[in-house]
């Protein structure tokens, strides 16, 4: 399965004015007022102020996914009365991971942080008031200010873990400038299970709801855009390793179709194994037989009577190089068919996209092979026929032992079957039906140690710390009341070097935001030039960014780097 985001956090709840009890005082080295208030299509919410960017974290998208709302597609949230806290931020959605304690069904929000600048140009009020969706656009028209490339951040963690909480996005805010947007979405079963009851239920929309709740706050993004100094017809969404596999099947999804205009996908190729209907509703009625609910004419609302503790704790886990047990299902009507058909088809979004991996995407994924112990060549050489007969000798012939480590073996064996030839794969797919392609490799490795031990190498999620750098702008950091985080934890301190790499990533997403091309002009000056995908690749011919301290440059021969005639 994808590997959960590794940068720890957990959230902050407490009170808001409209809708929330309690009482919480802002994350430390915030200001709370004087403070912007936005007004949103559900009420008016106020930000708090760090540096030059402003957030609203925990504005509601939809109802809470509770009760009866359990298992359906979502609904928009209840309008609210009076001015939304937005200096704390919602619960994550339920999982077993290092967010289960702060983690509660009512989830679905969205974490807005924008430029200062861009806020007070949307006629934004900084008294308790706001001059409201047709006067924003009047100050807008007035002032000449050019409304911000908006960027939708879809957060991995494997379908099963994660939130929008994890990650600070005031340096890609501050620096593009852009509009930033972090989504909260459901997950494990409650985001992806199929029953035939479902089915019926629903009128043949079951397994995607966490899809379905990504599309909805897209339509958020839409219609509440422009509030925050965000442009509705500018909207980029972009995610990692599960968020990048859901990312494509937003393009894929009909009800998706004109809300996104660019696209980045990292460590998540669209290629990846979607469960079909049928084998999906087979496991969702495993899992109901598991939780005691067998009856077909009762079976939902035996299931939505569960405690979510019962749920999770039946979720269950699946083989690191297989598919996980739980994943957007296609033959709904979210998701028609497998998102590769839908692009191939013409029948996805054609847009401009980026693609990558890390260079070591499988150093982390071996912990869960013989964890604590010295992974041997006779054990690798086993793990290779076991999980891959048909293409042992082959693979054994290219990844010869020696030299390298057999857990470095597993790990660059792991890196080109899941993510490089896949990512290659869909590179090419995109550029055949049309859309201009942007491929890049981050090899830089991971600031922190994954396995005791073990070279951590450029693993999965290493290139997050670039975009998202801790502590920027002064946003919170420090660990908040009852054991919940203000937001994402400080990570390791950046050399100089990985300083100026993080901010060439930061310009080149912000530029393609803003222009679907990463070599567009920008006040920031030159990078060096990203060049796009080849239309038919060769071994000579430029197909990505290759991004390192101090040194960023083109590279060729992608596919063959990583033996992707064994894999496809």
């Amino acid at each position: 399965m994808l590997l959960p985001l590794f940068l720890a956090a957990a959230v902050l709840c407490g009170a808001c004015d409209g809708g929330r009890g309690g009482s919480a005082e802002p994350p430390g080295g915030l200001r709370a007022v004087p403070a912007p208030v936005a007004a949103t299509t559900g009420g008016e919410v106020r930000g708090v102020v760090a540096g030059d960017v402003v957030s609203f974290y925990g504005i509601p998208y939809a109802a809470a996914p509770v009760g009866n709302l359990r298992w359906r597609a979502p609904v928009p949230p209840a309008p609210w009365q009076g001015v939304r806290d937005g200096s704390v931020r919602g619960h994550p959605c339920p999982q077993t991971d290092a967010l289960a304690a702060a983690a509660s069904e009512d989830c679905l929000f969205v974490n807005v942080t924008a430029p200062t600048a861009a806020v007070a140009a949307a006629g934004v009020t900084s008294t308790g008031g706001s001059t409201g969706a047709s006067a924003t656009a009047s100050v807008t028209a007035r002032t000449g200010e050019v409304r911000r490339p908006v960027l939708v951040w879809i957060h991995g963690g494997g379908f099963a873990a994660g939130s929008a909480n994890e990650v600070d996005m005031s340096a890609l805010a501050a620096g593009g400038p852009a509009v930033l947007v972090g989504v909260n979405y459901r997950l494990g079963a409650l985001g992806q299970l199929a029953l035939p009851a479902l089915t019926t239920e629903s009128g043949g929309d079951a397994g995607s709801y966490a899809v379905a709740d990504i599309i909805a706050a897209l339509r958020w993004v839409r219609d509440n855009a422009a509030a925050f100094g965000g442009d509705p017809g500018n909207i980029t969404i972009f995610g990692e390793s599960a968020g990048s596999v859901n990312v494509c099947a937003v393009l894929a999804a009909p009800s998706a179709r004109g809300l996104v205009q660019r696209a980045v996908m990292q460590s998540g190729p669209c290629l990846w194994p979607f469960p079909a209907m049928a084998a999906a509703e087979r496991t969702g009625e495993a899992f109901a037989a598991q939780l005691g609910c067998t009856d077909p004419a009762t079976v939902l609302g035996c299931l939505r009577a569960t405690p979510v503790e019962r749920v999770l704790d039946m979720g269950g886990q699946a083989d690191v190089l297989t598919s996980p047990r739980w994943a957007p299902v296609t033959g709904s009507l979210t998701l028609p068919r497998p998102p590769a058909e839908a692009i191939a088809e013409g029948a996805a979004d054609r847009v401009p996209v980026i693609v990558g991996t890390v260079r070591d995407e499988g150093r982390a994924f071996t912990a869960n092979f013989d964890p604590g112990q010295e992974l041997t060549a006779e054990r690798f050489t086993q793990i290779v026929r076991e999980q891959m007969p048909d293409k042992a000798d082959a693979v054994l012939a290219a990844y010869p032992l020696g030299a390298v480590p057999p857990r470095e073996r597993l790990a660059q064996v792991i890196t080109d079957r899941l993510f490089a030839c896949p990512t290659a794969r869909s590179a090419d797919l995109f550029t055949r039906t049309g859309s201009r392609v942007y491929g890049y490799e981050f090899d830089v490795p991971g600031l922190t140690p994954v396995i005791a031990g073990v070279n951590p190498g450029a693993t999965h999620t290493a290139e997050l710390p670039y975009l998202f750098p801790a502590g920027s702008s002064g946003s919170p950091t420090s660990s908040g009341p009852a054991g919940f985080a203000a937001g994402p934890s400080a990570g390791p301190s950046l050399t100089p070097d990985q300083r100026d790499l993080s901010a060439a990533m930061i310009d080149y997403w912000t530029r393609f935001a803003a222009a679907g091309d990463p070599n567009a002009a920008s006040s920031t000056g030159p990078l060096p030039a990203w060049p796009s995908w080849p239309v038919t690749r060769t071994p000579t011919s430029p197909d990505r960014l290759v991004l390192q301290p101090g040194t960023i440059e083109a590279g060729a021969g992608y596919a063959a780097a990583h033996h992707c005639e064994i894999w496809g």
